[in-house]
């Protein structure tokens, strides 16, 4: 993971959604393909964690154009009951090589206290900073 200072009103926002049965790993890999232009056009860097379930993303950018793009993640028919975990001001991005970093999760042992803590968020109510930081580590 590589951090960059950064000058404008960014922010780094965090979501989590259900992943819906019809989106499968092909569906994922289009997902990236088309969204990493998009995002290095709008200067958006972040990374997508998921497993069969769920889908957790890091976005960071400049507000207005991070608030937009999850607005349209919110419209998205592959995903249902996508709920914001946090919204922040930042002084420097975590995710400044990616433009979308995307990485399964796969249900095996090393990675299965990692998925305790998504289907404990998917679940929760609120989410501490603490516990996405889990997260930041295993996207590095």
């Amino acid at each position: 993971m590589t951090t960059t200072a950064i000058e404008k009103d960014e922010i780094q926002l965090v979501y989590i959604s259900e992943r819906c049965a019809g989106t499968d790993d092909a569906a994922i890999t289009k997902i990236k393909l088309r969204a990493e232009p998009n995002n290095h056009r709008r200067n958006i860097t972040g990374a997508l964690l998921f497993t069969e379930r769920y889908f957790l993303q890091y976005l960071e950018g400049e507000a207005a154009v991070v608030d937009a793009l999850y607005a349209s993640i919110g419209r998205d028919s592959r995903h249902t009951n996508v709920r914001l975990l946090m919204r922040k001001p930042i002084q420097q991005r975590d995710f400044a090589r990616w433009s979308l970093g995307v990485k399964k999760l796969l249900d095996n042992e090393e990675n299965q206290d990692l998925i305790a803590v998504l289907n404990m968020i998917g679940r929760a109510s609120k989410v501490t900073e603490t516990q996405l930081e889990w997260f930041k580590l295993a996207l590095q």
